[in-house]
């Protein structure tokens, strides 16, 4: 038996990376899954490894920032697997550059993505998750957004994922009554495509991040899964407005090398 039996998960950015990873721990713990992403060609094959692993699975193309093609999101991804239990946030972009190559329209591409697409997704989820009773709602933020974790070239997307990280304490306190939590990760740098993948850990890319990272080791997609699936399901079910900082114990020494 799974912790998960029983319920159906929605995951943004769900076609690779994160997601696809986040996607893969709730399936192994018993969930079904819907998947959201703006590419097909990548949702099909994201669609076959939670299906591979016993668990059906709904592939549905989304801009998470067109409000419209979120409300179809979400009513497709519940008709085809019967409701809504669980939401997850991944959907995101990083882009790091000095300010002043960043442009007016970079700022609101970022904001709608990384603010405006989890909060589309939780007002249009609210109802659904409220119809079965309750649920989990897990958006992932970033060390970033957090005080000490800001980087250099982060004046777009650290703001974005700190919103995002209050957005998560403002609406644990507004969906509580429903048995509804809300609660985030915010994980360090993870091995995923969009950092190199493991040809960029094989390579040494990452060896000055291990250094200082007192675990001694990158995170991978599973680790960020597996905390997602843990705040998805009953064992934390007397926590919500929280953020999970899932750096390895990087934030916690400050730089400290081992």
């Amino acid at each position: 038996m799974g912790r998960l039996d029983g319920k159906v998960a929605l995951v943004t950015g769900g076609a690779r990376g994160n997601g696809l990873g986040i996607a893969l721990e709730l399936a192994r713990d018993g969930a079904d899954v819907a998947l959201a992403d703006l590419s097909a060609d990548a949702l099909a094959p994201a669609a076959a490894e939670v299906e591979a692993l016993g668990r059906r699975c709904a592939a549905v193309v989304a801009d998470v920032t067109d409000e419209d093609a979120v409300e179809r999101m979400l009513g497709e991804a519940a008709g085809a697997l019967g409701g809504l239990d669980v939401l997850v946030n991944n959907a995101g972009i990083f882009p790091f550059k000095p300010i002043d190559e960043f442009t007016v329209e970079d700022f609101h591409k970022v904001i709608d993505i990384n603010l405006l697409g989890p909060w589309l997704v939780c007002k249009h989820g609210y109802p659904l998750l409220k119809a079965r009773g309750g649920g989990a709602i897990v958006n992932i933020a970033s060390c970033s957004g957090h005080y000490g974790g800001a980087a250099p070239g982060g004046s777009l997307y650290d703001p974005s994922k700190a919103g995002l990280r209050q957005l998560t304490s403002t609406l644990a306190a507004e969906f509580a009554p429903h048995k509804i939590r809300v609660n985030a990760i915010s994980p360090g740098e993870i091995v995923t495509p969009g950092s190199g993948g493991m040809e960029a850990l094989e390579a040494g890319k990452f060896d000055d991040v291990i250094k200082l990272t007192p675990l001694q080791r990158m995170g991978f997609p599973e680790d960020v899964g597996r905390a997602a699936a843990f705040l998805a399901s009953d064992d934390s079910s007397y926590i919500t407005g929280t953020a999970i900082v899932l750096d390895g114990g990087t934030m916690a020494v400050w730089g400290w090398a081992p």
